[in-house]
């Protein structure tokens, strides 16, 4: 068995308060087994002065017979002053939706925002991770430890790319050793060199690889940061914590790569700094 993430992103979601806007429909691969749940980060796209904003996630299957389930998500924000510069930063948030499947099903995911109602809407990413036949040869213990990787993983690599304005960009191949069995994890993030005001940065990256039966795998960048009200001045964005996601897909035993995209939902205007790292064991 093997795990699987795919994105569904809209960059203007929740603008009504308890209406819901679509993200994306995901289909799993037909040699699906299970799902795991959602990875999801947000941040306002449009900073409001007094405004709390809180989201909610929605996801709905016909085929796995599952009616409409609704989560608590990304961000979690309080109303600020006018003079709010909007520089928090809000960390990705895994939630459980474990169900068995047959493949090929859709997941219909949307989100929306709680009461009180917004002036503007999120911009957002959720993940839905599965697991599916793929290769085969994948670690129980990736599955027992999900959604953490921390006690399996025995190594990692990392990539960097020091700026990206465009809503995609490439960098650099990350090289996975022959003596690796699995990858079982991945961080990635993108933090601003210079803020501007009303640009948001949330998004995720591709993951890309030699090995055979990978599929693109897509996962959320660790920490969504809200657009900035105003001029931004004074202290730059900080992540105090930016975790890392659990993977699991079994290697072959020789060298292979993995190569990075990141998506924005939204173009930037300065160059930003972003990297990420692979874990395996």
């Amino acid at each position: 068995m093997a795990i699987y993430s795919k994105c569904a992103a809209n960059a203007a979601a929740g603008a009504t308060a308890n209406t819901f806007d679509n993200l994306g429909t995901t289909t799993l691969r037909s040699d699906a087994s299970g799902t795991y749940g959602f990875w999801v980060v947000a941040a306002p796209a449009v900073s409001t002065a007094a405004e709390e904003v809180t989201g909610q996630l929605r996801v709905t299957s016909n085929d796995l017979n599952v009616g409409a389930q609704i989560y608590t998500a990304p961000p979690y924000l309080g109303g600020g002053p006018a003079t709010n510069l909007g520089y928090a930063a809000y960390a990705a948030e895994f939630m459980p939706f474990v169900w068995p499947a047959r493949g090929k099903e859709n997941v219909v995911i949307d989100y929306s925002t709680n009461l009180p109602d917004p002036t503007a809407a999120n911009s957002v990413v959720a993940a839905l991770v599965y697991e599916a036949a793929g290769p085969g040869g994948s670690s129980a213990m990736a599955r027992q430890t999900w959604p953490d990787m921390a006690p399996i993983c025995k190594g990692a690599q990392s990539s960097s790319k020091a700026t990206v304005t465009a809503s995609v960009a490439w960098g650099s191949t990350v090289a996975i050793p022959a003596w690796a069995q699995e990858i079982v994890g991945c961080k990635q993030f993108v933090l601003p060199n210079l803020m501007t005001a009303g640009e948001e940065r949330v998004g995720y990256i591709v993951y890309n690889s030699s090995m055979p039966s990978w599929d693109p795998q897509e996962w959320p960048i660790g920490a969504a940061i809200g657009a900035p009200l105003g001029t931004p001045v004074g202290k730059g964005a900080e992540v105090q914590v930016m975790r890392q996601m659990a993977m699991g897909f079994p290697t072959t035993g020789q060298n292979e790569t993995i190569t990075p995209n990141v998506v924005l939902n939204a173009t930037v205007t300065t160059g930003d700094g972003w990297g990420l790292s692979i874990y395996y064991r």
